[in-house]
């Protein structure tokens, strides 16, 4: 067999590797295949001491554990850009991102195709991004699949406080809703009186 060169250090990682590496089983053959690409039978001759170092070393580098935002990233020569105005963020988009944050980390690739859309049009530092379309999220998140773990870190913490804070106010939110329909049903009521 040849020798297999692969890079473990966390900036050379992409959440594809990620994904299947976390979801992969607790043999190290599956690891392997995870982390590598090769298929089952290629790695059957390779020796027990080889495959737990690898396995150990890509293990011990995911502690790393590197943060990195941007809000642009670029794959496969397609301009993706970072949610411009998550205060503005839609219900369906809401709901995809708690969904897809639940099942971690089988379904980050998802979440990332939510916070990150091709962008539509710049000017300066201001830009739109594509409008939401949760029936494209399964492609986008392929694509994700191709992010380096740093920028799906700095993407994450940045989410995480997003949903902490969106946690925080929904229930005002929900109360000023509520006042809001309340008038509105009141109004109604009233013109049909007169």
């Amino acid at each position: 067999m040849s020798t297999i060169e692969i890079s473990i250090k966390y900036r050379d990682q992409n959440l594809g590797t990620f994904i299947d590496f976390m979801t992969a089983g607790d043999d190290y053959i599956s690891k392997m295949v995870a982390i590598t690409g090769l298929k089952r039978t290629q790695l059957l001759n390779v020796p027990m001491a080889n495959l737990e170092k690898s396995v150990s070393a890509y293990v011990e580098n995911l502690k790393a554990d590197e943060k990195q935002f941007n809000k642009f990233i670029t794959i496969d020569g397609i301009k993706f850009g970072f949610h411009p105005n998550l205060k503005s963020i839609t219900f369906g988009e809401w709901l995809d991102c708690i969904e897809f944050s639940k099942n971690y980390p089988h379904t980050i690739d998802r979440l990332m195709a939510v916070l990150y859309r091709p962008v539509t049009s710049e000017i300066n530092d201001v830009y739109t991004i594509e409008d939401y379309d949760s029936n494209k999220n399964e492609h986008y998140a392929k694509l994700m699949r191709k992010v380096k773990l740093p920028l799906v870190n700095g993407c994450m913490l940045f989410f995480s406080t997003l949903t902490r804070d969106l946690l925080n106010n929904f229930p005002v939110y929900l109360e000023e809703e509520m006042s809001r329909l309340k008038k509105e049903l009141e109004e109604l009521q009233n013109e049909e009186q007169l």
